[in-house]
C-alpha cells in the first residue's frame, strides 16, 4: 500500500497511467521538440584534380587565407597574393574578404605595385566601411599616396578618417599628424599648423585619462618648429647696412623661435624625435653661419678692405659653428644612450664631421678622424613615424 503512490506517481510521470480520467489539453508539438541550433558554414570548393594555380583540390576561404598568410610571413609576397585574391574571387561573401584584401595590399606594396595596392585598399574603404580593417586601410592608403606625391588625396582621406566618431584617440592623433604633414607637403602652412595644434590639444586633453604614446605630440611640435625654420631659411639679409641689421635681428628671432619648438619636441621624451630635433637645432646655426658668409658686402669696400672684412666676419661667425658642434655632439650622445640609430643620427654625425673639418681648416689644423659608431645593435633604420 505504501508503494502504490510511488509506483503510480512514477507511472504518471512516465506513462500517464495514473492520470485522472478527465479531458486534458493536447500538448503543443512545437514545445515538445528539442531546440534546433542553426549553423551556417562557409562554402567549400570541391574539385576532382588540383587547381593549377593553387595546387589544392578542395579548399574553402579559411584554407586560402591560411595559405596566403603562410607565404606572406615567409616573404613570398607574389605567391601569397595569389591566395588572397583567389579568396576574394571564389568566396566574395566570406568574413575573411576584408582581411584578404588588406593583406593583398601589403603584399603589393612590397612588390612596388603602388596603384594595385591602392585598388585593394579601396575595396575596403568604399565597399566595407564597417570592417575592422577600415582604419588600417586608410593609414596604408595615405602612406602610399604620400609616397606617390599625391598629398591632396592623402589629406582628404585622413579627413574622412577623422570624421568617424568612434575613432580611438591614438588613431585620431596619428590621423591629425599625417594630415598636417600632407598639408605641409602642399605648402598649405596655415592648414598644417591647425592640424598639428589639434594634435597637441587632443594630447593634453586625454593624456590624464589614458596612456597615450608621446610620439605623435613630439612629432607635431617638431613639424610646427619646421614651419618656423622654413621662414627662417627664407628670411633675407639685405643691404644697406641698416636694413642688414634689421634683417639679421629678424632672422635671429626666427632661429630662436624654431629652436624653442624643437626643444618642446624633445621634452616629450620620445628618443627618435628628440634626436631629430637636436639635429635640426644644430643645423639652424650652421645655416645662419652660411647665410651670413654669403651676404653681400658693403659696396664701398675696395678689394683689400673686402678681404679684411671677410676675415673679421669669419672669426666672429666661428661661434655659430662651435655652438652647432656642441649640439651635434649632444645629439649623438643621446643616440648612443638610447640606441637610436636612424637617419637623423647619421645626419647629425655627418654634419658634425663636416663642420669640424671646416672649423679646423680655418684654424690651420688637420681634420680629426671619423667618429666611430656606438657599440651595440642599431635601432631599425626608419624615420620615427606611423606609415
Amino acid at each position: 500500500m505504501r508503494r502504490l503512490p510511488i509506483a503510480c506517481s512514477f507511472a504518471a510521470l512516465v506513462l500517464g497511467a495514473c492520470a485522472p480520467a478527465r479531458q486534458t489539453r493536447k500538448p503543443d508539438p512545437a514545445l515538445s521538440r528539442p531546440a534546433v541550433q542553426q549553423v551556417t558554414m562557409e562554402p567549400l570548393h570541391l574539385g576532382l584534380a588540383p587547381d593549377p594555380e593553387l595546387g589544392l583540390v578542395d579548399f574553402d576561404a579559411t584554407m586560402l587565407f591560411r595559405e596566403g598568410l603562410r607565404f606572406h610571413e615567409a616573404g613570398r609576397h607574389a605567391r601569397a597574393l595569389v591566395f588572397y585574391d583567389r579568396l576574394r574571387e571564389e568566396f566574395p561573401g566570406s568574413r575573411l574578404v576584408s582581411a584578404a584584401a588588406y593583406n593583398a595590399g601589403r603584399c603589393l606594396e612590397e612588390l612596388d605595385r603602388a596603384e594595385d595596392a591602392l585598388a585593394r585598399y579601396r575595396l575596403i574603404l568604399d565597399g566595407m566601411p564597417r570592417s575592422k580593417d577600415w582604419v588600417d586601410a586608410v593609414f596604408r592608403s595615405g602612406a602610399v599616396l604620400s609616397a606617390l606625391g599625391r598629398h591632396a588625396e592623402a589629406s582628404g582621406l585622413y579627413g574622412r578618417l577623422l570624421a568617424r566618431a568612434e575613432l580611438s584617440n591614438p588613431d585620431r592623433l596619428d590621423a591629425w599628424v599625417l594630415r598636417g604633414e600632407s598639408f605641409q607637403a602642399q605648402q598649405r602652412s596655415w592648414d598644417a599648423e591647425k592640424a598639428f595644434r589639434a594634435v597637441l590639444r587632443l594630447f593634453r586633453e586625454r593624456e590624464k585619462d589614458e596612456y597615450l604614446d608621446p610620439a605623435p605630440a613630439a612629432r607635431a611640435e617638431f613639424r610646427l618648429a619646421e614651419l618656423v625654420a622654413e621662414r627662417f631659411a627664407l628670411a633675407p639679409l639685405r643691404l644697406p647696412e641698416q636694413r642688414m641689421q634689421e634683417d639679421l635681428e629678424a632672422k635671429a628671432r626666427l632661429l630662436l623661435e624654431a629652436q624653442s619648438g624643437y626643444l618642446r619636441s624633445m621634452r616629450y621624451g620620445d628618443p627618435d624625435w628628440a634626436i631629430a630635433a637636436g639635429y635640426r637645432i644644430g643645423k639652424l646655426y650652421v645655416d645662419l653661419h652660411a647665410a651670413l658668409e654669403a651676404a653681400d658686402l658693403p659696396p664701398d669696400l675696395d678689394e683689400r678692405e673686402a678681404q679684411v672684412y671677410r676675415e673679421l666676419l669669419r672669426e666672429r661667425l666661428a661661434v655659430l659653428l662651435r655652438k652647432a658642434l656642441r649640439v651635434f655632439e649632444a645629439t649623438i650622445q643621446l643616440a648612443e644612450r638610447t640606441r637610436s640609430e636612424n637617419r637623423w643620427t647619421r645626419a647629425a654625425r655627418e654634419e658634425m664631421t663636416r663642420v669640424e673639418k671646416q672649423v679646423l681648416s680655418q684654424l690651420g689644423h688637420a681634420p680629426p678622424q671619423e667618429p666611430t659608431k656606438p657599440e651595440g645593435p642599431p635601432a631599425p633604420d626608419e624615420e620615427p613615424d606611423r606609415s
